[in-house]
């Protein structure tokens, strides 16, 4: 089973940096033309709200799971908002998007929040790309999540796109914490024809099977581009560890059965 664990669908019906067409049905349509099974979905302030994400994931329940964005912009009512939505839908997990949320990983109520989700068993994906006006913030690089990954020993976290240009850095916060996984959507195919971009063969042999998952940031990544640039980061790998990357180290930690 082919999972890509890095998706949006727009509110707008198009978007990404191409103005693709992006909305649930275009998001399957391109599934069916470049063999995945299931795309987890991340919703995305300004473009995609959690209700919106939910009812048309719920279109398609064989195909796409969406996460949750706790919503910090009232924050005496983050953890009610997000225990009401828990309690009509069934997220697998959270996707926290420091640079559009104007939030830390080391802010008391990320960390709150956080807790809330650790004891539920709720991995946590974050967008961990240094990027635009924030990129001299040294809270949204990955160094940033090793104390949270040593104080919440049980939390599960996603480094989304292994940390852009400081992957090696996202490397080692998960070579040094259990809990840490990398997800490789967007980096290889932003830094094509770059080091960087062979390095992300390397996150694959280094770290232990089911450390790595596989996704595409669609629309911000066209499918084709995404799986190409797989296929080229997966090259020379035993099937074992290719499995794991494409889909089943992302079936364990969200809980995606055989669809």
């Amino acid at each position: 089973m082919t999972i890509d664990c890095h998706t949006h669908i727009f509110e707008a019906g198009r978007g990404g940096p191409f103005n693709l067409p992006c909305g649930a049905e275009d998001l399957v349509r391109q599934m069916d033309e470049h063999e995945v099974d299931v795309a987890i979905v991340l919703p995305l302030p300004g473009d995609a709200t959690n209700e919106f994400v939910h009812q048309e994931c719920a279109r398609f329940p064989d195909r796409l799971v969406g996460l949750y964005t706790p919503e910090f912009d009232v924050p005496n009512e983050t953890i009610g908002r997000m225990e009401s939505f828990f309690g009509r839908y069934f997220p697998p997990g959270l996707k926290i998007h420091p640079r559009r949320q104007g939030v830390s990983v080391e802010q008391p109520l990320v960390k709150e929040t956080l807790a809330w989700a650790a004891g539920r068993g709720l991995p946590v994906l974050f967008d961990v790309f240094p990027f635009g006006q924030s990129l001299g913030n040294l809270s949204t690089y990955p160094l940033a999540y090793n104390q949270v990954a040593q104080d919440l020993p049980e939390l599960k976290m996603v480094l989304a796109h292994a940390g852009g240009y400081r992957l090696m850095d996202a490397f080692l916060v998960a070579k040094s914490n259990r809990g840490v996984y990398l997800d490789l959507s967007f980096t290889p195919v932003y830094f094509k024809g770059s080091s960087l971009a062979e390095d992300c063969g390397f996150l694959c042999k280094r770290l232990a099977p089911g450390r790595v998952l596989y996704g595409s940031d669609f629309p911000s990544v066209p499918f084709a581009d995404s799986r190409e640039a797989a296929s080229g980061f997966l090259e020379g790998l035993d099937a074992g560890v290719r499995s794991e990357v494409m889909g089943g180290a992302a079936a364990r930690l969200f809980g995606i059965t055989q669809r």
